[in-house]
């Protein structure tokens, strides 16, 4: 934009996104010296009274909104005709960006994000706001990947079908709930469907449903039945397959109500999911523990047998040198019988000759 400071105050470094009314630029806070976010609103819609009121109501909104999972509102105004708000600047990529090069996500990362972003949300429906324009382009990841939601500019209306192709709008239908996309009221459920959206793509790695045109994708959300995400992609286990189709549910009535209620559901999906990886992680052990000690008595048992067959084998008697006295002996006793046979022929001749 021509003008490279606003109020004197607030330094435009570079332009980092374009969406349906707002441009958005990296900026310096001369007076605090620090680098933000500027939202500037663009010239046509500034043009328009209800756009610039819709616009500060958001911010006005969101800036009372203090939670670790939203990005930070500093200040709003105008200058020139020129309507900006000034957020906080979140050092790190969109969840837009990471998808981009890295999808899809593992679950655990994924359950990560989208819990982190059921808590922003939650905040904001306690406080009476709705998103509406839920996309991962809004949400924000920390160098720590914690994630943080901006945008918050829908609360009760929903927004326009546009008559073109514009490409922004074209986007934006991919997370439009089914009301919003039959142009009813935005309600908490509609944050919840977005969720479901964004859940659905960083599993499987595309959003549930694809069209050329926003009136394509309109139709879809309101006509079409998701494949099942464990479909999609067989590595995501059914029961979380399960919590992200309750998520896209048609109607409202059949969704979580409530961001709180989708967050709880993914905790307690994490929670039995844990409990069941250590109940497996028990059984494992237990099974190498009964291998051991089966190991051990066979062994005990077959040292035992090998003592019993040596106890009962005959006794052996060791091979000795030459018994001299039993030999001596035998000489002796052959010379005495030697020495009787001249009697025994001398009385054979006498009697019986």
């Amino acid at each position: 934009m021509a003008k490279a400071l606003l109020k004197g105050r607030y330094s435009l470094l570079a332009e980092i996104g374009r969406g349906e009314r707002t441009v958005t630029y990296k900026a310096q806070d001369k007076e605090l010296d620090r680098t933000v976010v500027v939202k500037v609103l663009q010239e046509q819609h500034a043009a328009e009274r209800e756009s610039r009121d819709r616009f500060h109501r958001a911010a006005q909104a969101v800036a009372g909104l203090s939670h670790p999972n939203v990005v930070g509102v500093y200040d709003m105004g105008s200058d020139a005709g020129v309507h900006y708000i000034v957020t906080e600047y979140v050092e790190g990529q969109s969840l837009d960006e990471l998808l981009a090069s890295k999808a899809p996500l593992n679950v655990e990362q994924s359950l990560d994000v989208a819990i982190s972003i059921c808590a922003a949300l939650a905040a904001a429906h306690r406080a009476g706001l709705v998103h509406g324009q839920l996309t991962p382009r809004n949400i924000l990841l920390t160098d720590d990947q914690q994630a943080k939601v901006s945008d918050f500019g829908v609360v009760d209306t929903p927004p326009p079908v546009p008559a073109g192709e514009e490409a922004p709008a074209r986007y934006g239908a991919l997370y439009l709930s089914p009301e919003q996309a039959m142009g009813r009221r935005v309600l908490p459920a509609s944050d919840v469907y977005a969720v479901g959206v964004v859940l659905y793509q960083m599993l499987s790695g595309a959003p549930p449903f694809q069209a050329e045109s926003y009136a394509a994708l309109a139709e879809k959300h309101i006509r079409e039945e998701p494949k099942p995400l464990d479909v999609a992609n067989p590595a995501v286990p059914q029961a979380l397959s399960a919590v992200v189709h309750k998520a896209l549910a048609k109607t409202s009535a059949d969704r979580y109500r409530t961001a709180t209620e989708l967050r709880t559901a993914l905790l307690d999906y994490r929670r039995r999911s844990a409990e069941t990886e250590v109940a497996a992680r028990v059984r494992a052990e237990e099974r190498r523990l009964a291998r051991d000690r089966l190991q051990i008595e066979e062994t005990k048992a077959q040292r035992s047998r090998l003592a019993e067959e040596r106890r009962l084998e005959p006794a052996v008697v060791p091979r000795r040198g030459p018994d001299w006295v039993a030999i001596v002996l035998g000489m002796i006793a052959t010379l005495a019988v030697l020495g009787l046979v001249p009697l025994w022929l001398m009385v054979f001749l006498r009697y019986f000759a």
